[in-house]
């Protein structure tokens, strides 16, 4: 009898008869099936699982338990919560809409902010405000279920759903809503969610700041048993039939009880706990060559490609749709495409400008030219690598921007320090990092101008200097 030998870098397999695998060598090929297919799951879903989790999150850190109850941050973020890569400067609000239970859903918004819906797997659904179809005006919207067939009333800017939750959020200048009390009363009189059979509801307004909550999904096999769940509650037509196909493959489908035994329960924990380093490496080294927003420095975009969903040329990028919804959430046009005076722009930047990992124990400076080209506000915020959160550094918050007023150069330019102490005379631009700790941050412009389009104006690398 013939053997054939296969040697991989996954194992050692044996084929009989020319070309039967032996029952030891079929069973170590189904293991590795199984566990390619749960780390590409994982890898895939992360948009949907982020989503579960943001809404989750919200339910059970902020008391989000109705449309109506809308979650805002009177006081400004701070790095309490856990909420991918949140920033300290805009008054958010959110809530979370399920036109399951609802069905068609009125959102009211008020004038002047930028915000977005998102259905359940993260994609884009329509824009609010200074960007969407109000122009900043405020205006009423409704939500539609996806399988809605009934009348759509006139009065309303519409906007159908993949799937039936929805997570909505926007944010509007402190210098517009005010703070604390001032903030809650200007949203409570401003906005408001509702199920549109119900008729107008007064929005119970929740103040997020300082409260302890964890939107981020885990990294063990609960990611699986949420992700069933997601499964389960939306519709098929929502997903792709390749992506319910990997899903089955793994024992998640609709209808049926997801109930793994202890060889596929280790399979899928021991994927999740891979996919979670998978996607740290596509985030933080990522090989993408249209990552790079300036051929001669260190800066990246968060959207690879520019586009909201990912493609070129009819593709899917599937890494930079993991990099984005790994380290980000709320996806928008808004984000990316040239809108001169409005939307927002972001770069990135998880290491130096000798290409090292930015590291908590050294001190970093970083020179921001003159004439930043904004119509809004920028600022400069630091993030933890493990949970793309704000860095919990002590301090009120771990950023510096245009409200606080920091000190500028003879020329107009601004000097930003990181370090674990603020250098002699720099604590009014310092931002502290943690000894052992990595970092990464985001610069955001707000009423980008052409000269960051134009590329006239860019930042300089973070250098260390100590």
């Amino acid at each position: 009898m013939t053997t054939e030998k296969l040697t991989t870098p996954i194992g050692d397999f044996e084929f009989v008869l020319d070309g039967y695998p032996t029952k030891e060598t079929a069973q170590k090929l189904f293991d590795a099936l199984d566990f390619q297919r749960a780390c590409q799951a994982y890898l895939d879903f992360i948009p949907a699982m982020s989503m579960y989790s943001l809404l989750e999150g919200g339910e059970k850190g902020w008391g989000c338990k109705e449309c109506s109850d809308l979650v805002v941050a009177a006081d400004l973020l701070d790095a309490t919560p856990l909420v991918l890569t949140g920033n300290t400067e805009s008054v958010y609000f959110a809530g979370n809409v399920d036109l399951k239970k609802d069905g068609p859903t009125v959102v009211e918004i008020p004038p002047q902010v930028l915000g977005m819906a998102n259905d359940a797997y993260f994609r884009y659904i329509i824009d609010f405000g200074l960007v969407g179809p109000d122009k900043g005006q405020g205006g009423k919207y409704l939500l539609l279920p996806p399988d809605y067939e009934g009348e759509v009333p006139e009065g309303y800017f519409v906007a159908r759903s993949l799937t039936y939750k929805v997570w909505i959020m926007a944010r509007v200048g402190q210098q517009i809503s005010g703070m604390g009390e001032q903030a809650i009363k200007w949203y409570g009189d401003h906005c408001a969610v509702y199920p549109l059979k119900d008729g107008f509801r007064k929005p119970n307004i929740i103040n997020v700041s300082g409260l302890v909550a964890d939107t981020t999904h885990p990294n063990d096999f609960q990611y699986f048993v949420n992700l069933d769940k997601m499964i389960q509650y939306e519709p098929t037509e929502a997903f792709s039939t390749e992506h319910l196909g990997l899903l089955r493959a793994l024992g998640i489908e609709k209808g049926q009880q997801f109930n793994p035994d202890e060889r596929m329960r280790e399979i899928l924990d021991t994927a999740a706990k891979t996919g979670f380093g998978m996607a740290r490496a596509i985030a933080y080294q990522s090989r993408e060559p249209e990552a790079k927003v300036y051929p001669d420095r260190n800066w990246e975009y968060i959207f690879v490609g520019g586009s909201h969903e990912f493609l070129k040329n009819g593709v899917r990028n599937l890494d930079a749709r993991t990099l984005f919804h790994f380290t980000a959430i709320a996806v928008t046009p808004a984000m990316i495409n040239k809108i001169v005076g409005a939307g927002s722009q972001y770069l990135g930047a998880y290491v130096d400008a000798d290409g090292d990992y930015l590291d908590g124990s050294q001190t970093y400076k970083l020179h921001l030219p003159p004439n930043i080209p904004i119509n809004s506000f920028w600022s400069v915020t630091l993030y933890d690598p493990k949970t793309r959160s704000l860095l919990q550094n002590g301090m009120p918050k771990p950023s510096i921007n245009s409200f606080d007023g920091p000190e500028q150069n003879d020329d107009g330019s601004y000097d930003v320090f990181f370090g674990p102490e603020a250098p002699a005379g720099k604590e009014k631009h310092w931002v502290k990092t943690v000894p052992g700790k990595g970092w990464f941050t985001y610069i955001r412009l707000y009423g980008p101008l052409e000269p960051f389009f134009d590329q006239t104006w860019k930042p300089d690398d973070i250098v260390k200097i100590g």
